[in-house]
Protein backbone atom coordinates (compact mmCIF):
# COMPACT_ATOMS: atom_id res chain seq x y z
CA UNK A 1 0.00 0.00 0.00
CA UNK A 2 3.00 2.35 0.77
CA UNK A 3 5.65 2.38 -1.58
CA UNK A 4 9.26 3.57 0.02
CA UNK A 5 9.82 4.67 -3.58
CA UNK A 6 7.44 7.53 -3.35
CA UNK A 7 9.35 9.05 -1.01
CA UNK A 8 12.27 9.65 -2.95
CA UNK A 9 9.42 12.67 -4.39
CA UNK A 10 10.82 16.34 -3.31
CA UNK A 11 10.04 17.36 0.15
CA UNK A 12 7.68 20.50 0.51
CA UNK A 13 8.23 23.61 2.60
CA UNK A 14 5.63 23.44 5.32
CA UNK A 15 4.07 27.30 5.65
CA UNK A 16 5.77 27.56 9.29
CA UNK A 17 7.43 25.47 11.90
CA UNK A 18 5.08 26.44 14.28
CA UNK A 19 4.83 23.35 16.16
CA UNK A 20 8.81 21.64 17.34
CA UNK A 21 9.58 17.74 17.09
CA UNK A 22 11.69 16.67 19.85
CA UNK A 23 13.92 14.03 20.60
CA UNK A 24 13.25 10.53 20.76
CA UNK A 25 11.59 9.31 23.90
CA UNK A 26 11.49 6.16 22.78
CA UNK A 27 13.96 4.22 19.82
CA UNK A 28 14.72 1.32 18.35
CA UNK A 29 11.00 0.50 16.31
CA UNK A 30 10.76 -1.29 13.25
CA UNK A 31 8.08 0.33 11.27
CA UNK A 32 6.12 2.29 13.92
CA UNK A 33 2.90 2.72 12.25
CA UNK A 34 0.42 2.57 15.50
CA UNK A 35 0.45 4.42 18.46
CA UNK A 36 -1.97 4.78 21.20
CA UNK A 37 -1.72 6.58 24.72
CA UNK A 38 -3.76 4.66 28.15
CA UNK A 39 -5.07 6.69 30.25
CA UNK A 40 -1.82 5.53 32.82
CA UNK A 41 0.44 7.32 30.45
CA UNK A 42 1.60 3.65 28.95
CA UNK A 43 2.38 4.49 25.25
CA UNK A 44 1.66 1.40 23.36
CA UNK A 45 3.28 0.91 19.55
CA UNK A 46 2.81 -1.45 16.88
CA UNK A 47 5.36 -2.38 15.05
CA UNK A 48 4.48 -2.92 11.65
CA UNK A 49 7.47 -4.53 9.94
CA UNK A 50 8.77 -6.05 13.26
CA UNK A 51 5.24 -8.04 13.80
CA UNK A 52 5.02 -6.89 17.69
CA UNK A 53 3.47 -4.90 20.10
CA UNK A 54 5.00 -3.33 22.48
CA UNK A 55 3.83 -0.85 25.68
CA UNK A 56 6.58 1.73 27.15
CA UNK A 57 6.06 3.08 30.29
CA UNK A 58 8.87 4.86 32.90
CA UNK A 59 11.48 3.87 30.65
CA UNK A 60 10.85 0.20 30.20
CA UNK A 61 9.10 -1.61 27.22
CA UNK A 62 6.77 -4.70 27.43
CA UNK A 63 6.43 -7.11 24.34
CA UNK A 64 2.41 -7.77 23.92
CA UNK A 65 2.22 -9.77 20.97
CA UNK A 66 5.17 -10.45 19.43
CA UNK A 67 4.01 -12.45 15.15
CA UNK A 68 7.36 -12.10 13.40
CA UNK A 69 6.23 -11.94 9.65
CA UNK A 70 2.61 -10.80 10.26
CA UNK A 71 1.81 -7.51 10.34
CA UNK A 72 0.44 -5.48 13.36
CA UNK A 73 -0.28 -2.16 12.09
CA UNK A 74 -3.80 -0.32 13.67
CA UNK A 75 -3.59 0.14 17.88
CA UNK A 76 -6.33 2.17 20.15
CA UNK A 77 -6.24 2.38 24.07
CA UNK A 78 -9.20 3.55 26.21
CA UNK A 79 -8.68 3.64 30.02
CA UNK A 80 -6.49 0.82 31.45
CA UNK A 81 -7.69 -2.36 29.88
CA UNK A 82 -9.32 -2.21 26.46
CA UNK A 83 -6.59 -2.24 23.97
CA UNK A 84 -7.13 -3.18 20.29
CA UNK A 85 -5.24 -3.99 17.35
CA UNK A 86 -5.36 -4.78 13.60
CA UNK A 87 -3.23 -7.52 11.97
CA UNK A 88 -2.69 -8.90 8.54
CA UNK A 89 -0.83 -12.98 8.68
CA UNK A 90 0.74 -13.96 5.97
CA UNK A 91 2.00 -17.45 4.68
CA UNK A 92 5.46 -17.19 4.22
CA UNK A 93 8.41 -14.81 4.45
CA UNK A 94 7.36 -11.02 5.65
CA UNK A 95 7.40 -8.61 2.17
CA UNK A 96 6.53 -11.70 0.00
CA UNK A 97 3.73 -10.81 -2.55
CA UNK A 98 1.09 -13.32 -1.65
CA UNK A 99 -2.67 -12.90 -0.15
CA UNK A 100 -3.07 -12.61 3.34
CA UNK A 101 -4.48 -15.85 5.44
CA UNK A 102 -6.20 -13.73 7.63
CA UNK A 103 -6.97 -10.37 8.42
CA UNK A 104 -8.35 -9.40 12.11
CA UNK A 105 -9.39 -7.07 15.02
CA UNK A 106 -7.63 -8.70 17.99
CA UNK A 107 -8.10 -7.07 21.64
CA UNK A 108 -5.03 -7.82 24.39
CA UNK A 109 -6.92 -8.89 27.41
CA UNK A 110 -5.81 -7.12 31.14
CA UNK A 111 -4.40 -10.91 31.63
CA UNK A 112 -1.59 -10.46 28.71
CA UNK A 113 -3.24 -12.69 26.05
CA UNK A 114 -4.51 -11.54 22.96
CA UNK A 115 -7.89 -12.66 21.53
CA UNK A 116 -9.86 -12.09 18.34
CA UNK A 117 -12.32 -9.90 17.78
CA UNK A 118 -13.58 -10.55 14.29
CA UNK A 119 -12.25 -11.61 10.78
CA UNK A 120 -12.68 -8.32 8.75
CA UNK A 121 -11.28 -10.52 6.29
CA UNK A 122 -13.72 -12.99 5.83
CA UNK A 123 -16.21 -9.75 5.56
CA UNK A 124 -14.69 -8.91 2.88
CA UNK A 125 -14.48 -11.65 1.02
CA UNK A 126 -18.42 -12.22 1.84
CA UNK A 127 -19.80 -8.54 1.31
CA UNK A 128 -16.81 -6.45 -0.98
CA UNK A 129 -18.49 -3.08 -0.52
CA UNK A 130 -15.98 -1.02 -2.76
CA UNK A 131 -17.76 -3.15 -5.56
CA UNK A 132 -20.03 -0.31 -6.19
CA UNK A 133 -16.93 1.48 -7.03
CA UNK A 134 -15.21 2.18 -10.73
CA UNK A 135 -11.24 2.55 -10.49
CA UNK A 136 -8.77 3.15 -13.59
CA UNK A 137 -9.18 5.33 -16.66
CA UNK A 138 -12.31 7.61 -17.12
CA UNK A 139 -13.53 7.72 -20.58
CA UNK A 140 -10.11 7.19 -21.96
CA UNK A 141 -8.65 7.59 -25.44
CA UNK A 142 -8.08 4.85 -28.23
CA UNK A 143 -4.77 5.09 -28.25
CA UNK A 144 -4.77 4.68 -24.24
CA UNK A 145 -6.57 1.64 -24.21
CA UNK A 146 -4.63 0.44 -27.61
CA UNK A 147 -1.50 0.83 -25.69
CA UNK A 148 -2.15 -1.19 -22.47
CA UNK A 149 -1.01 -4.69 -21.80
CA UNK A 150 -4.10 -7.36 -22.33
CA UNK A 151 -4.01 -8.18 -19.13
CA UNK A 152 -4.88 -4.71 -17.92
CA UNK A 153 -8.18 -3.53 -18.53
CA UNK A 154 -9.03 -0.03 -18.28
CA UNK A 155 -11.34 0.34 -15.25
CA UNK A 156 -12.61 -2.39 -12.90
CA UNK A 157 -14.90 -2.44 -10.34
CA UNK A 158 -13.61 -2.77 -6.24
CA UNK A 159 -11.76 -6.24 -5.85
CA UNK A 160 -12.30 -8.60 -3.08
CA UNK A 161 -9.02 -7.60 -0.53
CA UNK A 162 -9.03 -6.84 2.87
CA UNK A 163 -6.12 -4.68 4.92
CA UNK A 164 -7.17 -3.18 8.29
CA UNK A 165 -5.02 -0.33 8.44
CA UNK A 166 -6.72 1.42 11.63
CA UNK A 167 -8.85 1.20 14.55
CA UNK A 168 -10.70 2.98 16.96
CA UNK A 169 -12.71 2.68 19.75
CA UNK A 170 -16.32 3.53 19.93
CA UNK A 171 -19.23 3.22 21.70
CA UNK A 172 -20.54 -0.04 21.15
CA UNK A 173 -17.38 -1.61 19.75
CA UNK A 174 -15.24 -0.36 17.13
CA UNK A 175 -14.25 1.32 14.05
CA UNK A 176 -12.04 -0.18 11.43
CA UNK A 177 -10.49 1.41 8.65
CA UNK A 178 -9.71 -1.30 6.32
CA UNK A 179 -6.90 0.07 3.18
CA UNK A 180 -7.60 -2.75 0.44
CA UNK A 181 -11.25 -2.80 0.73
CA UNK A 182 -11.17 1.30 0.58
CA UNK A 183 -14.32 1.19 3.65
CA UNK A 184 -15.30 1.80 6.92
CA UNK A 185 -16.11 -0.92 9.11
CA UNK A 186 -17.95 -1.06 12.42
CA UNK A 187 -17.34 -3.76 14.68
CA UNK A 188 -19.39 -4.38 17.51
CA UNK A 189 -17.87 -6.46 20.69
CA UNK A 190 -19.21 -9.53 19.69
CA UNK A 191 -18.01 -9.63 16.25
CA UNK A 192 -20.32 -8.70 14.28
CA UNK A 193 -19.26 -6.30 11.41
CA UNK A 194 -21.31 -4.17 9.15
CA UNK A 195 -19.97 -1.61 6.48
CA UNK A 196 -20.32 2.27 7.54
CA UNK A 197 -19.24 4.11 4.76
CA UNK A 198 -17.36 3.21 1.22
CA UNK A 199 -15.22 5.86 0.33
CA UNK A 200 -14.89 7.53 -3.06
CA UNK A 201 -12.33 7.30 -5.81
CA UNK A 202 -9.61 9.99 -6.01
CA UNK A 203 -9.50 11.47 -9.58
CA UNK A 204 -5.93 12.23 -10.95
CA UNK A 205 -4.92 13.00 -13.77
CA UNK A 206 -1.94 10.72 -15.49
CA UNK A 207 0.85 13.20 -15.79
CA UNK A 208 4.56 12.57 -16.49
CA UNK A 209 5.45 11.23 -13.45
CA UNK A 210 2.57 9.02 -12.81
CA UNK A 211 3.76 7.28 -16.60
CA UNK A 212 7.35 6.98 -14.89
CA UNK A 213 6.07 5.52 -11.62
CA UNK A 214 4.25 3.06 -13.50
CA UNK A 215 7.03 2.00 -15.73
CA UNK A 216 9.76 2.20 -12.63
CA UNK A 217 7.37 0.21 -9.94
CA UNK A 218 5.21 -2.33 -12.50
CA UNK A 219 7.42 -2.22 -15.30
CA UNK A 220 4.11 -0.57 -17.21
CA UNK A 221 4.58 1.63 -20.51
CA UNK A 222 0.97 3.66 -20.38
CA UNK A 223 3.01 6.40 -22.34
CA UNK A 224 -0.26 6.37 -24.51
CA UNK A 225 -2.07 7.60 -21.44
CA UNK A 226 -0.55 11.12 -20.50
CA UNK A 227 -2.84 13.47 -19.46
CA UNK A 228 -5.80 11.16 -18.82
CA UNK A 229 -7.99 11.01 -15.94
CA UNK A 230 -7.51 8.39 -13.63
CA UNK A 231 -10.02 7.13 -10.56
CA UNK A 232 -7.51 6.01 -8.15
CA UNK A 233 -8.60 3.69 -4.96
CA UNK A 234 -9.95 5.73 -1.80
CA UNK A 235 -6.96 4.10 0.59
CA UNK A 236 -7.47 5.05 3.91
CA UNK A 237 -4.81 5.10 6.27
CA UNK A 238 -6.44 6.26 10.01
CA UNK A 239 -10.02 6.72 11.28
CA UNK A 240 -10.50 8.64 14.46
CA UNK A 241 -13.41 10.20 16.43
CA UNK A 242 -14.02 14.09 16.75
CA UNK A 243 -15.46 16.16 19.27
CA UNK A 244 -18.23 16.40 17.00
CA UNK A 245 -18.82 12.50 17.17
CA UNK A 246 -18.04 12.18 13.72
CA UNK A 247 -15.30 10.08 12.32
CA UNK A 248 -12.44 11.51 11.13
CA UNK A 249 -10.66 9.58 8.15
CA UNK A 250 -7.39 10.12 6.09
CA UNK A 251 -6.57 8.40 2.86
CA UNK A 252 -3.97 8.47 0.53
CA UNK A 253 -4.65 7.36 -3.48
CA UNK A 254 -3.97 3.67 -5.07
CA UNK A 255 -1.80 4.36 -8.27
CA UNK A 256 -0.80 6.85 -9.28
CA UNK A 257 -0.44 8.22 -6.00
CA UNK A 258 -0.09 12.19 -7.19
CA UNK A 259 2.35 13.56 -4.69
CA UNK A 260 -0.41 16.11 -2.85
CA UNK A 261 -3.69 13.68 -3.40
CA UNK A 262 -3.94 12.60 -0.05
CA UNK A 263 -7.09 14.03 2.17
CA UNK A 264 -9.51 14.10 5.28
CA UNK A 265 -12.71 12.81 5.96
CA UNK A 266 -15.69 13.34 7.89
CA UNK A 267 -18.03 10.04 7.98
CA UNK A 268 -21.39 10.34 10.20
CA UNK A 269 -21.57 6.92 11.46
CA UNK A 270 -25.52 6.84 11.72
CA UNK A 271 -25.59 7.82 8.21
CA UNK A 272 -22.33 6.86 6.63
CA UNK A 273 -22.78 10.08 5.04
CA UNK A 274 -18.87 11.06 3.68
CA UNK A 275 -17.55 14.92 3.20
CA UNK A 276 -14.31 15.97 2.42
CA UNK A 277 -12.58 18.10 5.32
CA UNK A 278 -8.75 18.77 3.91
CA UNK A 279 -7.13 18.01 0.96
CA UNK A 280 -3.88 18.34 -1.04
CA UNK A 281 -1.58 16.08 1.63
CA UNK A 282 1.46 14.15 0.87
CA UNK A 283 0.61 11.12 2.15
CA UNK A 284 -1.10 11.20 5.54
CA UNK A 285 -0.72 8.33 6.87
CA UNK A 286 -2.16 9.00 10.61
CA UNK A 287 -3.90 11.55 12.11
CA UNK A 288 -5.41 12.96 15.33
CA UNK A 289 -8.06 15.45 16.96
CA UNK A 290 -8.32 17.75 19.43
CA UNK A 291 -11.19 18.66 21.86
CA UNK A 292 -11.23 21.76 19.74
CA UNK A 293 -11.55 20.20 16.62
CA UNK A 294 -7.57 20.89 15.24
CA UNK A 295 -6.74 18.34 13.03
CA UNK A 296 -2.93 17.04 13.76
CA UNK A 297 -1.59 15.06 10.23
CA UNK A 298 1.56 12.77 9.52
CA UNK A 299 2.31 13.54 5.90
CA UNK A 300 4.67 10.29 5.82
CA UNK A 301 5.70 11.38 1.99
CA UNK A 302 5.88 14.80 3.12
CA UNK A 303 8.22 14.35 5.92
CA UNK A 304 5.98 16.76 7.71
CA UNK A 305 3.50 17.45 10.66
CA UNK A 306 1.07 19.33 9.65
CA UNK A 307 -1.91 21.25 11.67
CA UNK A 308 -5.38 21.84 9.84
CA UNK A 309 -7.89 24.65 11.11
CA UNK A 310 -10.93 25.04 9.77
CA UNK A 311 -10.06 22.55 6.58
CA UNK A 312 -6.55 24.55 5.87
CA UNK A 313 -3.36 23.65 6.60
CA UNK A 314 -2.19 26.08 9.04
CA UNK A 315 1.42 25.08 9.90
CA UNK A 316 4.13 22.25 9.29
CA UNK A 317 6.76 21.32 10.86
CA UNK A 318 9.38 18.93 9.30
CA UNK A 319 9.44 14.82 10.66
CA UNK A 320 11.73 12.33 9.56
CA UNK A 321 9.05 9.92 7.48
CA UNK A 322 6.57 10.36 10.22
CA UNK A 323 3.74 7.10 10.59
CA UNK A 324 1.44 8.16 13.37
CA UNK A 325 0.71 10.69 15.84
CA UNK A 326 -1.78 10.58 18.61
CA UNK A 327 -2.97 13.23 21.84
CA UNK A 328 -2.97 11.58 25.05
CA UNK A 329 -5.67 11.82 28.00
CA UNK A 330 -3.92 14.80 29.17
CA UNK A 331 -2.86 16.65 26.07
CA UNK A 332 0.51 15.34 25.21
CA UNK A 333 0.80 14.97 21.51
CA UNK A 334 3.46 11.95 20.57
CA UNK A 335 4.59 11.08 16.98
CA UNK A 336 5.98 8.29 15.58
CA UNK A 337 9.65 9.15 12.80
CA UNK A 338 11.45 7.22 10.81
CA UNK A 339 9.30 4.54 9.62
CA UNK A 340 11.70 3.56 6.89
CA UNK A 341 14.58 3.40 8.79
CA UNK A 342 16.18 0.50 11.37
CA UNK A 343 15.51 3.25 14.49
CA UNK A 344 12.02 3.83 14.85
CA UNK A 345 10.99 6.54 17.12
CA UNK A 346 8.86 7.67 19.36
CA UNK A 347 8.86 12.09 19.97
CA UNK A 348 6.43 14.21 21.47
CA UNK A 349 5.24 17.11 19.77
CA UNK A 350 5.46 20.51 21.23
CA UNK A 351 2.59 22.95 19.69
Amino acid sequence: MIAAATLAMSVPVGPANAADVGDPIIEGLAGPLGLAVGSDGTIYVSEAFGGRLTAHKNGKARVLVDVPGQEIAGLDAKGKGTLVYTQTLFDGEAGEEAPPLDAILARVRPNGKAKTIASIQDYEIANNPDESNTYGLLDPSQPCVDGLPPFLPPSNPGIIESHPYAVAIVPGGYAVADAAANAIFKVRKNGRISTVAVLPPIEQVLDQAAVDQALEMFGLDVSACLGETFHGEPVPTDIEVGPDGKWYVSTLPGFPENFGAGAIWRIDPRTGATEMVADGLAGPVDIAVADDGTIWVAELFGFQISKIVGGVVVDSTFAHSPGAIEIAPDGTIYATTGVFTPNGAVVIVTP
